[in-house]
């Protein structure tokens, strides 16, 4: 997060929504593979921990003699798919945003890079949450 990114902690229930005639917000949401977000939309969502479940999938079970599980290693990482590419790929990008942005836990539902709203798991909340900020001043 930019130093300019704005932080909200997320209490629903003070949520107001305001009008749906506002221009649609860039939304992207950082979360764990666990936790199950309503209302993603078309948002961009980044599960923060893909790159550990991918490292466990390709170091399980592998040999304790070091040559043997390298060998097998190397043999299981050249036999990933391009959907498994995909999402290493994808798993980096969001791991690179959460950083960049700074964000200290998840949920996080970034908006327009400029605020997060961190602990609401339905987006919609979020948005109210953010536009309410938005109306109030909020920068």
């Amino acid at each position: 997060m930019n130093a300019t990114m704005r932080r909200l902690v997320a209490s629903v229930t003070c949520a107001t929504a305001l009008p749906s005639v506002q221009a649609q917000e860039r939304v992207e949401i950082f979360q764990l593979s666990t936790q199950l977000l309503r209302g993603t939309g078309t948002a961009t969502v980044y599960h923060v921990d893909g790159m550990e479940r991918i490292n466990a999938t390709l170091s399980a079970g592998l040999p304790s003699d070091p040559v043997q599980a390298e060998a097998v290693a190397r043999r299981r990482f050249e036999a990933l798919t391009d959907t498994d590419r995909q999402a290493i790929g994808a798993s980096a990008r969001g791991l690179t945003a959460a950083m960049n942005y700074r964000l200290t836990k998840v949920p996080a539902i970034v908006f327009d890079g400029a605020a997060v709203v961190y602990g609401v798991e339905n987006v919609d909340q979020a948005r109210a949450i953010y536009r309410t900020w938005r109306a109030q001043g909020g920068r």
